[in-house]
């Protein structure tokens, strides 16, 4: 018998074996992601763990108290729709002594846009990877207007939005992909990136892709007449101008789980961040989140809409950062040339961003792939290691929100370096592990 003594030290080289192992059996597995948009149903019906008296939010955990801003807000907003309190009083009541819990989406399978408040009622999308079998799930787009649960905003308006989704779009969007037979992602989102979009600031070609498709079914479902329903469904598809990021999000969550929990890898599996937290996961650390303060928001970069400055924004959370962890967003910066004022400023910045990031990632996503760059994979698979061995950090394309509530714009956010360094830190710690089957 020949090799390493049960029990001694592993050499520099077995330890480099087991975990490029470890990461080509993660990176196949997001790469190889086919996510398929099912359905819309309502999360108590189909999320994980859901109650009646449970809030998701985004961002790593955080006690309630800690809370503020937006973010509090959407959560107080929440729980007055769902009818778990007659009024704000009564909810700040019934959260702090944890009748009304407030929980991470990411420990529900579950991805939610900035303030990423959902509740038991509310419709989310149903996303499936074909691949491995795993659904995930987003709660559905309000809709146009800048005041919204999404913004940190709560009135009878944004009430009265969350009713018209729930009550009349959804279960009409549900009709159409049951007459589908369920709508492939994939395809989509590699047309859109050849199209100008990133998938995460911009999508504005997914999402007339996608409405083609909708449309053309509904004109299948309605040879006897257009009804009311698909009507209101038109009319919601034209102005929901952020309802494919959801769709990307879910995809990229189902994609991005199924490479988590192998041992030994150190690729990313979600980033994302609540009002004061950036927070991220590795595949081989499970479900340990490694925190660090947000950076103060005058470090943002982007266009703000009605002559807004900085000054004027404040974090509310957001979980549309698990589609860099897939390569789209600001990973795939060069295929969105629209975003230029949004992101690095010029094309050859925009370019220059894209090529830093195949620095800190450990493949080149086979499916989608950017134009610009001679249709190179985006860069996908971010490796922790290398994050902090070279102190470049993932580049994310994130919406930015006013102090008050309410949707300011597109910035370029750069996360602190510290988490990756802790992930990087406890994966030195480990002994090696080289399994002699699949984990």
């Amino acid at each position: 018998m020949t090799g390493r003594p049960t029990g001694a030290p592993a050499t520099g080289g077995t330890a480099r074996a087991a975990r490029d192992a470890a990461n080509a059996r993660a990176v196949a597995r997001l790469t190889g992601a086919r996510p398929v948009l099912e359905t819309v149903a309502l999360a108590g019906d189909v999320v994980p763990g859901m109650t009646g008296r449970t809030i998701l939010v985004s961002g790593p955990p955080m006690p309630w108290r800690e809370y503020e801003g937006g973010q509090r807000r959407a959560v107080i907003g929440a729980a007055l729709h769902e009818g778990l309190a007659r009024d704000e009083a009564e909810a700040e009541k019934l959260l702090a002594d944890g009748t009304i819990t407030v929980r991470p989406s990411h420990d529900h399978a579950t991805v939610g846009s900035l303030t990423g408040v959902c509740t038991a009622s509310m419709p989310v999308v149903v996303v499936r990877d074909e691949a491995s079998g795993r659904r995930a799930f987003c709660r559905m787009n309000e809709g146009a207007d800048r005041a919204s649960l999404t913004f940190g905003v709560w009135d009878d308006g944004v009430g009265a939005r969350l009713r018209h989704v729930t009550d009349v779009v959804s279960p009409a969007l549900a009709e159409v992909l049951r007459h589908l037979g369920g709508l492939p992602l994939t395809p989509l989102i590699r047309r859109a990136l050849a199209m100008g979009d990133d998938l995460h600031s911009r999508h504005k070609a997914a999402g007339a892709l996608f409405r083609a498709a909708v449309l053309d079914a509904v004109l299948d479902l309605s040879r006897g007449g257009v009804t009311e329903r698909h009507r209101a469904l038109a009319a919601y598809l034209r102005s929901a101008e952020y309802l494919f990021l959801h769709l990307v999000m879910a995809a990229a969550k189902a994609a991005a789980d199924s490479a988590s929990g192998i041992v030994g890898s150190t690729l990313v599996t979600a980033m994302n961040l609540n009002e004061k937290w950036f927070g991220l996961r590795v595949s081989g650390l499970g479900d340990r989140w490694f925190t660090a303060p947000l950076p103060p928001v005058s470090t943002l970069r982007g266009r703000l809409y009605d002559g807004r400055t900085t000054d004027d924004l404040a974090y509310v959370g957001g979980e549309s950062l698990i589609t860099e962890t897939v390569g789209l967003g600001g990973m795939a910066a060069a295929a969105a040339m629209p975003l230029q004022d949004h992101s690095a400023g010029t094309p050859p910045e925009m370019l220059r961003l894209t090529e830093r990031m195949y620095r800190i990632t450990l493949a080149e996503h086979p499916e989608y792939r950017i134009p610009a760059l001679a249709y190179r994979g985006v860069p996908c698979g971010i490796d922790v290691l290398r994050v902090a061995g070279t102190g470049i950090v993932p580049a994310i394309h994130l919406g930015a929100t006013l102090r008050d509530g309410g949707h300011a714009g597109a910035v370029l956010f750069h996360p602190p370096l510290e988490p990756f360094r802790q992930a990087t830190a406890l994966l030195s710690a480990q002994p090696p592990h080289t399994p002699t089957t699949p984990v």
